[in-house]
């Protein structure tokens, strides 16, 4: 085993993309390290809602958030929580985040969807025709974007990492999904009051899921261990076996895929922010619809339990 380029020590992770080998203290340095150059890049202040699901990501950032914040008070996180009511995997994720919220002493704010909108997800999933993900991706972003704007938050902070986002720009352009790879947004979008729309931060956008779970290890930070049970058998699971062979032959390929294709994007004049709001929620949409996708779900959802019970024929 190499030893640490910090130290004596000896290296318990290499990280081929940056031509480091660290052992564990000087690891989580640069952890912390890549997360504060990202607030101090984009000069972020002010109240912040960390959303937090009890995934390695996510429990992650709000422990590196935590830790800037004892050295650092120009933000204050509020750690948040959104209760799909999917199952068991669901209570077992509200449970660790309350449990380690209480430990960071970081405000917890939990949001009950069933009890929120009048649905959970697997109702949603059983009255739509797109898959489960993105069923779950809309109704996510909804729910953020309207509690960090309708509290006062001026920032909202997500887990996303770079795995994630090169996937999802892999399949996208492979599968010539232009509307995704126009609306993906990158590590930091600004805020956009004349549309309701808070400000974005994404400070794990460069770092891998595997330094996320290795940071959440050496601190030993409570994580649900299993995955969500209505994400099995997602397409986008077989794109990203994809990048491991990538990876092995240009260790920085998923940082240049991702920095090329937002490069491109800059330059794409079709690409526009949302720029109305729909005309039910009043939140913004993409849409050209007069409605959003959120509220065009939720009233597939009435509709087709107005139809079970009887009332329409």
């Amino acid at each position: 085993m190499k030893k640490c380029r910090f130290c004596d020590s000896s290296a318990i992770v290499r990280l081929p993309y940056a031509n480091l080998s660290l052992c564990g203290e000087h690891f989580k340095g640069y952890y912390i390290g890549r997360i504060r150059r990202v607030l101090d890049k984009h000069k972020i202040h002010g109240e912040v809602l960390v959303a937090t699901s009890g995934g390695k990501d996510s429990m992650a950032l709000l422990h590196a958030l935590s830790e800037i914040s004892k050295v650092d008070d120009r933000a204050n996180f509020t750690a948040f929580h959104i209760n799909l009511g999917i199952f068991d995997y669901s209570r077992k994720s509200e449970e660790i985040v309350r449990e380690f919220s209480k430990k960071l002493g970081v405000v917890l704010i939990v949001y009950d969807l069933k009890k929120e909108i009048g649905y959970t997800i697997p109702e949603l999933i059983r009255v739509s025709k797109r898959p489960p993900c993105a069923v779950c991706g809309i109704v996510k972003r909804w729910v953020l974007n309207k509690v960090a704007y309708e509290c006062g938050f001026d920032y909202l902070a997500t887990g996303h990492n770079i795995d994630d986002i090169s996937t999802i720009l892999l399949k996208a352009l492979l599968s010539q999904d232009m509307y995704t790879i126009l609306r993906m947004q990158s590590e930091f979008s600004p805020p956009r009051n004349d549309i309701k729309l808070v400000g974005k931060i994404r400070p794990q956008f460069y770092l891998s899921e595997m330094e996320n779970r290795l940071y959440a290890e050496l601190n030993k930070i409570p994580v649900i261990g299993e995955d969500c049970p209505l994400s099995k058998g997602a397409t986008l699971h077989k794109y990203r076996s994809l990048w491991d062979h990538i990876l092995k032959t240009n260790p920085v390929s998923q940082i240049n895929f991702i920095r090329s294709i937002l490069k491109l994007r800059e330059q794409m004049a079709a690409f526009k922010q949302p720029t109305h709001l729909c005309k039910k929620c009043e939140f913004p949409t993409e849409s050209e619809t007069e409605l959003c996708a959120f509220c065009r779900l939720i009233d597939s959802a009435g509709k087709r339990n107005t139809e079970t019970l009887g009332l329409v024929s």
